[in-house]
């Protein structure tokens, strides 16, 4: 009797060494933005390991302001992506927000936060910042009956990195609801590309280098929240004048092209 309890003995320190392994435990993630967000829509959360994204999931704002986003991830370091103001974009392969073709840019705001994921639970704050821009258009002589729509080379965003997307991006400008000119609403650049093209019926369509203008004026697409700009094309004169963000000031840059 004696050796069996000293066997038991014997095997007590090794079964006390021996410890779970929690680090193939999955971690849950909890998403939510430190202030309320600027914009109607969706929000689209991805978690991205390793430049692929392993989880991700659409919600409405009313529920992630709530603090309902919440999701089970494998415990790795981890970049969270939140793009909010989500309404007419699709979310592609579940790696691309995807401006359809003749659509505008959502008024997206987007940001990306590190999150380590070390434990069983982790919450992460965002805060989102304005990922479009406003073109207000004002266009001096404009043929009758002519049409007009703006070009560009960026159709949407990579998930994984808020990145523009290279792609064909065409739309018609509308009449904006509170001012008497055009309006549209352009995702972040990348170059530029952008034209404003006017066709007429029986004519050769004319481009105006519109991209190039803004890139003149200073104007910068790398900045964290994207201003929003005014333009007025004149085509008599082959002049163009413009604002950004505050119009109701005296800054404005006057291009010819």
């Amino acid at each position: 009797m004696r050796k069996f309890f000293c066997f038991i003995a014997a095997l007590l320190p090794l079964a006390c060494s021996v410890k779970e392994d929690r680090s193939v435990c999955p971690c849950e993630l909890v998403v939510r933005s430190e202030d309320v967000l600027k914009t109607e829509g969706s929000v689209l959360v991805s978690v991205v390991q390793e430049g692929s994204v392993v989880k991700q999931g659409m919600l409405s704002r009313e529920d992630f302001e709530a603090g309902r986003c919440s999701m089970t991830v494998p415990r790795k370091p981890s970049l969270v992506t939140v793009f909010s103001g989500i309404t007419d974009m699709n979310a592609k392969d579940g790696r691309l927000l995807d401006i359809m073709y003749e659509n505008q840019c959502d008024e997206v705001y987007s940001c990306g936060e590190y999150a380590t994921l070390s434990g069983e639970r982790y919450e992460c704050l965002v805060a989102p910042h304005k990922n479009f821009v406003r073109l207000f258009l004002t266009v001096i002589g404009m043929p009758e009956g002519a049409e007009a729509s703006v070009t560009g080379p960026v159709c949407g965003y990579d998930l994984t990195d808020q990145s523009p997307v290279p792609g064909v991006f065409s739309c018609s400008p509308i009449v904006d609801e509170t001012c008497p000119e055009y309006c549209i609403r352009l995702p972040r650049q990348i170059d530029d590309a952008l034209s404003l093209n006017i066709f007429q019926p029986g004519k050769p369509a004319m481009m105006v280098e519109i991209g190039r203008m803004i890139a003149e004026s200073g104007y910068r697409y790398d900045d964290l929240d994207l201003l929003d700009i005014a333009l007025t094309v004149d085509l008599s004169s082959s002049r163009a004048l413009i604002t950004v963000a505050d119009w109701e000031t005296e800054n404005y840059e006057l291009i010819n092209y």
